[in-house]
């Protein structure tokens, strides 16, 4: 066993980890990250706490735990909170031991915090040595999601509607970090969203970015969006660019929902998803959008916050062969760009204002100095407490930093 006084190199322990974390049993992740560093760190215990859907709690992982009876420490006021909010390791002494909360992160994507408890006072190079570790802990969680749902499941503490278990499998990884930019995104309420969504594409040349709204609610509106998005990522895989990208969702949108099926045709709503879809070429910051009847993004430069003046064209779904038009404008390194839904500025509790503009514009203002992760978060944070916490209306919140 490794002699916990002394310092560890960052590269001792990641390179021994992987091998053995890639071949153990999914569920026995934790089990066997714990004995592992019992034997090569000397730490006494080790918890792996994961963010629910809502962030606001790091919920403990067990595989002879029921999710919903797991231990939960809250985002706000906790060490481990401070770890995952700030993403930097948080070592407290606690008798005799230290507890370090490590923060677990695919790239931006927050996914949780790593409790490790260690005898004595801990050194940097172990604290280092330990952060190392939770970037394997990270992609190797990731990649078990796709053989065991146990870690979806720790992340809910309540079961997920129908239609949004549909919206977040639509989703891509929530946050990403790169040299030129950072974007990160989120949806409200976690457990019955229901046609909002976002995506994004990381590209050699380009980053492509889309916050679409489909009508209504319910599972009706997630398959209209699942389409929709499916139709984007589509035509955007085939090589289009933007306009032709909401020209194929259009018309994929009109051919499915707004094609009378019988004579007479039924009496139903027509169908439509309103969107934004983007373009951002990385060497230039040239931005080409379309606005298909979606809320303009918000534009944070030098501390000024600003509408992008963009002229919205119809909803997708409206027309199978509407001529959309590129707007543009360009990014300048520190610039913050929000794209949002309307369920942000309509929400409200019964019998009050909703939401509003002026209330956006503020709190977009007082998480100005946020990383676009906790920006999100915050921002809907927010708009959660101003309603109580009952949306009428899914919201959505994508911050894009351009470096």
């Amino acid at each position: 066993m490794a002699d916990p006084g002394h310092d560890l190199p960052p590269t001792a322990l990641t390179g021994q980890l992987l091998p053995v974390l890639d071949s153990a049993f999914p569920t026995d992740l934790v089990d066997v990250l714990a004995e592992f560093l019992r034997e090569q760190a000397g730490v006494t215990a080790v918890e792996l706490l994961l963010a629910d859907y809502d962030l606001d709690l790091l919920v403990c992982v067990r595989h002879d735990e029921p999710a919903t009876s797991a231990a939960r420490l809250p985002v706000d006021g906790s060490d481990a909170g401070r770890a995952y909010t700030t993403q930097r390791p948080v070592a407290v002494p606690d008798g005799q031991e230290t507890v370090v909360y490590l923060p677990v992160s695919l790239r931006s994507e927050q996914l949780g915090v790593l409790q490790a408890h260690l005898p004595g006072e801990v050194p940097p190079a172990t604290v280092d040595a330990l952060g190392q570790v939770t970037t394997v802990v990270a992609y190797v969680v990731f990649a078990a999601g796709r053989y065991t749902d146990m870690y979806e499941q720790a992340r809910r503490h309540k079961p997920l509607a129908l239609d949004a278990e549909m919206q977040w499998n639509l989703l891509p990884i929530r946050a990403f970090s790169g040299p030129r930019f950072e974007v990160a995104g989120q949806l409200m309420p976690a457990y019955d969203v229901g046609g909002d969504c976002f995506d994004y594409s990381v590209e050699s040349e380009a980053l492509y970015v889309s916050v679409t709204d489909a009508m209504g609610h319910g599972i009706g509106a997630s398959l209209l969006d699942a389409l929709t998005v499916s139709a984007l990522r589509n035509a955007r895989r085939g090589g289009a660019g933007v306009a032709d990208q909401a020209l194929a969702a259009a018309a994929a949108v009109h051919a499915q929902f707004n094609v009378p099926r019988a004579t007479p045709a039924p009496l139903v709503p027509v169908q439509f998803v309103t969107a934004l879809i983007a373009q951002v070429e990385l060497s230039t910051g040239a931005v080409s959008i379309v606005n298909a009847g979606h809320p303009s993004p918000h534009l944070l430069r030098d501390g000024e916050l600003s509408v992008v003046p963009l002229v919205p064209q119809l909803p997708l779904g409206l027309s199978p062969d509407m001529a959309y038009e590129e707007q543009r404008f360009t990014l300048l390194p520190g610039d913050r760009v929000f794209f949002i839904s309307d369920g942000v500025t309509d929400a409200g509790p019964d019998g009050a204002p909703p939401f509003g503009d002026v209330r956006l514009e503020d709190v977009l203002r007082a998480t100005a100095g946020d990383p676009p992760h906790e920006a999100v978060r915050q921002v809907l944070h927010v708009v959660s407490e101003y309603q109580q916490g009952n949306f009428r209306d899914d919201a959505t919140a994508l911050c894009l930093d351009w470096r």
